[in-house]
């Protein structure tokens, strides 16, 4: 005798969604007790389970498979070909007995009194029962021995679940506004209800490849905040854990609130590099606690908005992606290109004598704006032995082979920085 279990007896379910595109399901039902051998459907599972994943407790297992064979217009008829079938009239209510021939490139049926072929009809197709073999969802078929527990645990890998962090950025004049969100999306083809969630932020390695599945049914919903993400350190990842349990809908995308923070302290400055035609503009701050932060950031996008102070509407003005990002660590966006800042970078001059060789450089930064900037200037060396000989402005070494100048423009005027760096190719460093 073949036994059904479903969702509706879940006692506890769990589930962990990692940033790469798959979860681990941790699900308790209740079972009846048997004293024979049997075979459990056992339903409601993710159609993209990774079979190799599973484990159970509480049941003592000969066989397992994972059916996911299901019902199709198509497959329907097809396991019908050599059978009879009926057409069915509903203006005359008069249903005729046929047996299906073919369905590749349409329906054609015999006529079981007159042997009359008929092609594509317009009547109703009536199959007399659902064939052996089809399944309505996708289930998890076990042959079991006699048990006498009456709660199981099955624990499995899926793919189709995925999430992301994204972050909005209410931008000042003095401080900004962060508020991060969390958005889940189920493209398991199974819906997942009051559940225990957990999402790991961090890199974990797997080696299964899992696909991808996008879905043109897509259902967007959003969370009340007033339960909140609690965030702890586990192994070498981050884990967040909902405090109260939700339900992920079959197809849907959900947000929850993750952060929400004001008078985040910022600096705004612009970036050029040599031989750059455009000019970065930049948005950093620091993730302490003493900047009301302080806390890992997952991965993610951030979108920044500022106010138009003539109508007080807000305005988009960029966006970025951030890497995980620690606590203690600054966090970097590059929002766009600045229209009234120009920075002309070019060689003035270089030359050998002996083993030196000379360079010198200039830089001319043109702020149009009505307000002072400040712009930070990288400037790669060519050499990895290279010592500044002269300069205008006072710098900083970023590494072996750049070097790095802050400078303040004033509104409407420029600002010139001039250098020169010379190289030693009588150096030589040997490694053994």
């Amino acid at each position: 005798m073949v036994f059904k279990s479903i969702s509706k007896e879940t006692t506890d379910l769990a589930i962990t969604v990692y940033n790469a595109n798959f979860a681990v399901v941790k699900e308790k039902r209740d079972f009846r007790l048997y004293d024979q051998d049997e075979t459990i459907h056992y339903m409601n599972v993710s159609e993209q389970i990774e079979t190799d994943s599973i484990i159970i407790k509480g049941l003592s297992i000969r066989e397992l498979n994972f059916d996911h064979d299901l019902v199709d217009k198509h497959k329907l008829l097809k396991k019908y070909i050599d059978q009879t079938v009926y057409l069915y009239n509903p203006k005359i209510k008069l249903k005729v007995e046929y047996r299906l021939l073919s369905v590749d490139g349409g329906i054609i049926l015999e006529n079981t009194n007159t042997n009359e072929i008929v092609i594509d009809p317009e009547e109703e197709v009536i199959l007399p029962k659902l064939p052996e073999g089809l399944i309505v969802k996708p289930s998890l078929i076990w042959k079991v021995r006699p048990q006498r527990t009456r709660e199981i645990d099955v624990t499995y890998t899926t793919g189709g679940l995925q999430w992301n962090a994204n972050y909005v950025i209410y931008l000042h004049e003095q401080s900004l506004d962060l508020t991060g969100w969390v958005l889940l999306e189920n493209n398991t083809g199974s819906t997942f209800k009051d559940a225990r969630l957990k999402l790991v932020a961090g890199d974990v390695n797997k080696t299964t490849n899992l696909p991808n599945h996008s879905t043109d049914y897509i259902v967007y919903d959003q969370v009340d905040a007033d339960y909140a993400f609690e965030e702890k350190s586990f192994n070498d990842y981050h884990l967040y854990t909902l405090q109260e349990k939700t339900t992920l809908k079959s197809n849907q995308e959900k947000q929850i609130n993750l952060l929400d923070v004001s008078n985040i302290q910022y600096k705004k400055y612009y970036e050029c590099e040599y031989g750059d035609d455009q000019v970065n503009i930049i948005l950093e701050f620091q993730n302490t606690k003493e900047n009301q932060l302080g806390m890992p950031f997952p991965k993610g996008k951030v979108k920044v908005y500022s106010q138009d102070t003539d109508d007080g509407d807000l305005e988009f003005i960029g966006e970025d992606r951030i890497s995980h990002t620690p606590k203690e660590e600054p966090i970097r966006l590059q929002l766009g290109q600045a229209f009234d800042i120009v920075c002309d970078s070019r060689e003035t001059d270089s030359y050998r004598e002996g083993k030196l060789e000379y360079y010198t450089f200039e830089y001319e930064i043109k702020n149009h704006k009505e307000q002072a900037i400040s712009m930070k200037v990288k400037h790669p060396l060519r050499q990895k032995f290279s010592e500044i000989a002269e300069t205008t402005h006072d710098y900083r070494k970023v590494d072996t082979r750049t070097i790095e100048f802050l400078v303040e423009v004033p509104a409407n005027e420029k600002e010139t920085i001039r250098f020169g760096y010379v190289v030693d190719h009588s150096i030589n460093v040997s490694i053994r």
